[in-house]
């Protein structure tokens, strides 16, 4: 039992992104540059176009661009991606989903630089498969790249250059019954409160594949595709012991759920997602402890 303890507390204390790329072949028509398959490790961008000296925060209207934050697969190519630690199939988990993906899909601005949703673009799609071995794997249903865009914080704009004060959660997934439509014509204002806090991404439910846990995902485009996704980020939903959105855990952490005790409702401090920021969240920041 306590080997059990001691193994999950790991898991929940390591980061949430894909660790190593297994493999990668690129494919046809990918766009050119964007072939590093190690810009699909780490975590999902929150600032895009520093390479090029032309930072932005990303947000659903200005999604992440350069080369050293993408990889493009095309036509044919592949990408796997594997975790130190495995993703669990768990249901307490919320709503369900326990895997997200990041692409660089983007919502088309009708009124720019207003921030008025008239459409998606750049939902490129990437045929999701997982695997608990390496060696068989499993179709899941969401595509690679496709909603939603990646909100990199709570309190800027849609073209924003500075970064805000309330970073979004790269572990929360957002709601499944969320489709474009809800947010069609909608402007900046009701579109962050629709992500309720979370950065975004593909979510990806494993309890279909009858797998207990994965330790590789593999994003994949057919031979006659049109459209070849772009690839930023692989991440487990599982909680860990981050309270700020920094992908560290120290005393900035440690202070965060301590100035934020007692709060009750969406909170980044909310380690153990129980809803109110108590001594659970403490301890958990406390284990994770380098």
């Amino acid at each position: 039992m306590l080997a059990l303890a001691t193994s999950l507390l790991a898991m929940l204390c390591a980061d949430p992104f894909a660790d190593q790329v297994v493999d990668f072949a690129p494919g046809v028509g990918g766009s050119p540059g964007y072939d590093q398959p190690a810009t699909a490790l780490g975590p999902p961008e929150r600032l895009t176009g520093e390479a090029a000296g032309q930072p932005m925060v990303v947000s659903p209207f200005a999604p992440a661009w350069s080369p050293d934050e993408l990889v493009s697969l095309g036509a044919g190519g592949f990408i796997v991606l594997g975790f130190d630690e495995p993703v669990i199939d768990d249901p307490a988990n919320l709503y369900g989903v326990d895997l997200l993906l990041f692409g660089n899909a983007g919502l088309i601005d009708g009124a720019y630089p207003a921030g008025i949703c008239a459409g998606l673009f750049g939902g490129d799609g990437g045929v999701v498969e997982v695997s608990a071995d390496g060696t068989t794997w499993i179709q899941v249903d969401p595509l690679a790249d496709a909603l939603w865009p990646t909100m990199a914080w709570r309190d800027t704009g849609p073209y924003a250059v500075d970064p805000g004060d309330l970073p979004s959660d790269v572990v929360r997934p957002m709601a499944p019954t969320h489709t474009v439509d809800d947010i069609m014509g909608q402007g900046w204002d009701a579109i962050v409160p629709l992500y309720d806090g979370s950065a975004g991404g593909t979510g990806v439910d494993l309890a279909p594949t009858g797998l207990a846990a994965i330790s590789f995902v593999r994003i994949s485009v057919s031979d006659d595709a049109f459209l070849t996704p772009e690839i930023d980020a692989v991440v487990d939903v599982g909680r860990w012991g981050d309270a700020t959105g920094d992908h560290l855990v120290n005393v900035d952490d440690i202070l965060a759920v301590v100035g934020a005790f007692g709060h009750t409702g969406l909170h980044l401090a909310d380690r153990t997602a129980d809803g109110v920021v108590d001594v659970g969240d403490l301890l958990l920041v406390l284990e994770c402890w380098p």
